[in-house]
């Protein structure tokens, strides 16, 4: 590109040349060879900045381009999208990795009796609803029972079925967006909702990132 004004520019003096031997017989005062010289100069000064800056807007369009063809081939490797990014999920634990023994006696109804919300007819009702409902679902003998907080957010509560504890102030405190359990495992993961599919492999990291709980002492601990 800078050939190519060095090249526009000797044209341009090559011309100047010629016009300044044409002014100097044909203009036959000294005055008016003068004024036609600042003419010219002014002239091939315009033509000159214009073709600069031409240059110049042509090789920052190219460096845009390129930019632009960089981030497209970066988000394909990526799986990157305009609705989050494609993430394969990787994890050292699995269902299998905290296998519960499962009750296969009579179960429990919820025991409100040291709870602090039993003087509450619509908490007693949901919970009592959410047992009668679910059954054994998590950790060999607990029943977990999801209540919406609002889109994209699920609150859980714990029901030991052989003793008919419900568990109050567990991790995580607050909602989630989804979960997955199952009835011989004390693995819970939250977020659950972000997965692609059923094989749990690959997740939208719009929403938030998986995040692993395991069954320990009457709460959850954060499995990192």
């Amino acid at each position: 590109m800078l050939a190519e004004v060095i090249q526009q520019f000797l044209f341009l003096l090559a011309v100047v040349s010629d016009l300044t031997f044409l002014s100097s017989t044909f203009l036959n005062t000294h005055s008016l060879y003068v004024t036609f010289m600042r003419h010219l100069i002014v002239i091939i000064f315009l033509l000159t900045f214009t073709f600069c800056k031409d240059a110049n807007h042509k090789k920052t369009q190219h460096i845009s381009i390129d930019t632009t063809r960089k981030a497209i081939s970066k988000g394909d490797s990526n799986s990157n999208t305009k609705e989050g990014q494609i993430i394969k999920f990787t994890s050292l634990y699995n269902f299998e990795t905290f296998k519960a023994k499962l009750f296969i006696g009579k179960v429990a109804p919820p025991n409100f009796s040291d709870n602090e919300f039993s003087s509450d007819k619509k908490y007693v009702k949901f919970i009592t609803d959410g047992c009668n409902k679910n059954d054994i679902n998590f950790g060999g003998h607990y029943t977990i029972i999801e209540r919406s907080c609002g889109a994209g957010c699920v609150h859980i509560f714990i029901v030991d079925r052989i003793t008919g504890k419900i568990f109050i102030n567990i991790r995580p405190n607050d909602g989630r967006y989804g979960y997955l359990y199952k009835k011989d495992s004390y693995l819970l993961i939250a977020n659950s909702n972000v997965f692609q599919d059923d094989s749990l492999k690959y997740y939208n990291d719009l929403e938030g990132t998986p995040e692993l709980f395991v069954w320990k002492d009457n709460n959850f601990e954060v499995l990192k």
